[in-house]
């Protein structure tokens, strides 16, 4: 009965701590729903103090690019006027005189070509358009380079000067001396021929650079004359060679050649010659005696069928399509 009613009590205790627990539970649920409804007024401001922040930086960035623009335009247009203004002071100057030589023409084109540039940029909000006054005929080529590309400090020292403009001063340019053409009769071109004949140089044609070599092959390599020799005389050959020199390696390692086609050579030679940069039988048909005694000494396995096979004869015919034997 004891024992009944503990356990009975243990269960009631941790029915009520159950009971306590969840409702603590969906409490804090509640509690954090509520957080989150106050939280998204919030935030939602937030995102749209965001955006007049970035607008109105957008806007003060573009005034500011605004502004720079237009003080250029104003700097700009302030130089043309005073450039403007002293130039109609040097032309009011320049009417008082007695006559008018090329240098007054152009300089009155240029003025009135500034004139009409500072009506442009008076025009520009209103959508006016000023054309460019003509050239005036007067103005030769060397005048019209000057006018398009003059020196700024020059011409403003000019103007400030219009007494020495106003002189009687024209600038004569000298025309290139012409030599007259005399036409020659038929006898007299018949004593000037032989000495036209001999003033005459030949021009001499430039010699065109020589091709590049054609790089060797299997079909234009020239064979080692150690193809022609017995296999006892190719052994005496290698051992007067002593250690031998090893062949250069080939450039090029595109379609290579079969290499076990040669008696001698398996798989593991055929890998060795690879390593060594020897892929085409054109390689071993043109080897001098130093490079054939590398060779045989070197090999792995059967160095000594590079001479008792000739192993330069046998490339030698396989590189022109023939049998080995």
């Amino acid at each position: 009965m004891f024992l009944l009613t503990q356990s009975f009590l243990i269960i009631l205790i941790t029915a009520a701590f159950g009971f306590l627990l969840g409702y603590w539970i969906r409490s804090a649920d509640s509690d954090t729903k509520v957080l989150q409804e106050e939280l998204r007024p919030l935030r939602e401001e937030h995102d749209h103090l965001k955006r007049q922040v970035t607008a109105g930086a957008g806007s003060i960035l573009t005034d500011a690019i605004g502004t720079r623009k237009a003080a250029a335009l104003e700097a700009e247009l302030a130089e043309v006027r005073s450039r403007a203004d002293e130039l109609a002071a040097a032309n009011a100057k320049l009417r008082e005189g007695e006559s008018v030589d090329e240098d007054v023409a152009a300089l009155k084109w240029r003025n009135k070509y500034l004139e009409a540039r500072v009506l442009f940029f008076e025009g520009r909000d209103t959508g006016g358009s000023v054309e460019t006054p003509p050239m005036p005929e007067l103005m030769t080529t060397a005048k019209l380079v000057q006018e398009i590309e003059p020196a700024p400090v020059a011409f403003v020292s000019a103007a400030s000067e219009p007494a020495k403009l106003g002189r009687k001063k024209s600038v004569v340019v000298p025309a290139p001396k012409l030599e007259p053409v005399v036409e020659l009769g038929t006898e007299q071109e018949a004593v000037a021929a032989p000495i036209v004949k001999k003033l005459k140089v030949k021009a001499v044609a430039p010699t065109p650079p020589p091709p590049p070599p054609e790089p060797i092959s299997n079909q234009n390599f020239t064979p080692s004359p150690l193809a022609g020799l017995s296999a006892e005389a190719l052994e005496e050959a290698i051992a007067l060679a002593g250690a031998g020199k090893a062949a250069p390696r080939s450039r090029r390692r595109a379609n290579p050649d079969e290499l076990l086609l040669i008696d001698g050579v398996g798989p593991k030679n055929k890998a060795w010659l690879n390593d060594q940069g020897i892929y085409y039988f054109y390689q071993i048909a043109t080897m001098n005696i130093d490079q054939v005694a590398w060779l045989s000494k070197n090999l792995p396995t059967f160095g000594a069928r590079v001479y008792r096979e000739n192993w330069v004869a046998q490339c030698t015919k396989l590189a022109r399509g023939e049998p080995a034997r």
